[in-house]
Formats: structure tokens, sequence, C-alpha cells
């Protein structure tokens, strides 16, 4: 039997969304449902509806210990991005099992076949980003301009 919980709402502002998830170790505890079957993953929870992303998909994951993704996959054209912030598991990339623990950044092709699954005594936790392959044009220094405004934080 699973626990639900509240998935938070995001709040608002002009030029910002804002959700708060709480800490790691109650990642494990949402439940939000995969829009392509409505199947539910314990500890999955997709951000970009939540707060309204346009140019990438997050993903917040808490994998109890022993678990798996019951399948594999491949993106159409996005990349993903996974980092591992805490647990120890393994990642199946194509044939390839590569370890990964917390400090652990994987960046996978779309279309690479992947799979990961929980091999410690801990859960899990990371969080997967995807951006569609190729399509980052400008970044930090070319994409970011610093203003004349000093911080106030009053």
């Amino acid at each position: 039997m699973t626990t639900e919980i509240e998935i938070p709402t995001a709040k608002n502002y002009p030029n910002a969304s804002v959700a708060h998830f709480g800490p790691l170790e109650k990642w494990k505890e949402t439940r939000v449902p995969l829009k392509q079957t409505g199947d539910v993953y314990p500890g999955k929870t997709w951000i970009k509806d939540l707060l309204g992303l346009t140019g990438l998909e997050l993903s917040l994951s808490s994998m109890p210990a022993g678990a798996s993704v019951p399948y594999e996959h491949i993106h159409d054209q996005n990349e993903e991005l996974y980092l591992f912030l805490s647990g120890k598991g393994q990642m199946k990339l194509d044939n390839k099992i590569i370890d990964v623990e917390a400090g652990s950044v994987v960046r996978v092709d779309p279309a690479a076949v992947r799979c990961w699954r929980n091999t410690g005594t801990a859960d899990l936790v990371h969080i997967v980003i995807q951006a569609k392959a190729g399509s980052l044009m400008q970044w930090t220094a070319e994409d970011g301009t610093i203003t004349s405004q000093e911080p106030n934080w009053e």
C-alpha cells in the first residue's frame, strides 16, 4: 500500500515559479502519474507542467533499495542528464552497465537504451533533466548579462 501525499502547487511570479518538495528523504513519498500511461511510480515527480517549464523537463526521483525502473526506454529528441544525490545504483546504457553513486553525473544521448536500478541499502535519490539534443545555442556568459543593479535583500 502506498502513502499518497499532496504534490506541492507552484507559486507564480511575473517572471518565475516556485514549488517546495521538502528534504530529499521525503521525495520517496511523492506519487505522480506518467502522462503517457497513467502509471504511478512512487518517488517520481515530473516538474515541467507544475512550473510551466518551456525549454526542458526535470524530474525528482527517490528509488528504494532493491528497486529498478520496470522498463528500458529511449527518446526521440531529448538527451538526459542524471544527477545522483545519494545512494548507490547502476545504469544500463545500451548493453553497458555503469555504477553510479552520490556525486555521479551521467549524460545520455536520445537513442541510447537506458534503465537504472538501486543496488544499495538506502534510497537512490537523483534528478533527471531532459532537453532537446543540439538545442543549446547559448549558455552562462554567452546568455547572461550582469546588470548594474546591486542586490538589495531588504
